[in-house]
């Protein structure tokens, strides 16, 4: 009996995990239209905590899933400060965690239509201090829910689709000065900015999770009636 109940039982939850997964895709992919760096990293006076700010960007999305076509202009908003110190990792890469918020919109000043925004927790701002073959320096702020925390919110692309797994990043390149660590938070630069982000969609149930869901639900509906007798 406790044998017949434990396989109804891991079927139904095999069912309910069929319905519910969907692998995470990418949502919308962004770079910014001007050649000079349009976001400022600032280190505060006594150098312990750093702030990066990106005021009415004007971008070029070139993907987005919601159906219209691409590419569009569009303004972004960013704005996020570190929530731990710098860490010198290896020598020469440097990891240190941010929060914030970003807003993708039809008008400035995160107006008009949301194409998507969002707020970030336990966000790496990641690089390396050793320049790149060029001669420049390139960092990224990634999140993903799990671990951290990302929200994701759009006028156009629906709630169902943007569901965790999720993940946004900011690629930062030409930089103004050397990526380092000024006391214990990254040093101030400038840089230009591009990035994209990604979610999961609730999934539409498929036959084989739907017939996993059934076999597991009349299981333990047998399982009761004996129990009962």
């Amino acid at each position: 009996m406790k044998k017949l109940a434990l396989l109804a039982t891991t079927a139904a939850f095999v069912g309910l995990s069929a319905i519910a997964q969907a692998a995470p895709t990418t949502i919308i992919t962004w770079a910014q239209n001007a050649t000079g760096n349009t976001v400022t990293a600032a280190a505060n006076g006594g150098n312990t905590q750093t702030s990066l700010v990106g005021s009415d960007v004007a971008i070029t999305v070139s993907g987005y899933d919601n159906g219209v076509a691409t590419p569009f202009q569009a303004f972004l908003n960013l704005t996020a400060t570190s929530t731990g110190a710098a860490t010198l990792i290896g020598g020469d890469d440097i990891r240190q965690a941010f929060a914030g918020t970003f807003t993708i919109t039809s008008g400035a000043g995160g107006g008009g239509i949301n194409y998507l925004s969002g707020t970030f927790s336990d966000i790496a701002l990641a690089g390396s201090r050793i320049s790149g073959p060029a001669g420049g320096f390139q960092v990224s702020l990634i999140a993903s829910d799990p671990p951290g925390t990302v929200n994701l919110t759009s006028d156009e692309i629906p709630t169902a689709k943007l569901q965790d797994p999720s993940a946004i990043g900011f690629t930062f390149t030409a930089l103004s000065s050397a990526f380092n660590i000024c006391g214990s938070t990254i040093c101030s630069f400038t840089a230009s900015v591009s990035g994209n982000a990604s979610s999961s969609q609730v999934a539409v149930p498929a036959p084989a999770g739907l017939a996993f869901l059934g076999l597991g639900l009349l299981g333990l509906a047998v399982v009761r009636r004996k129990v009962a007798a």
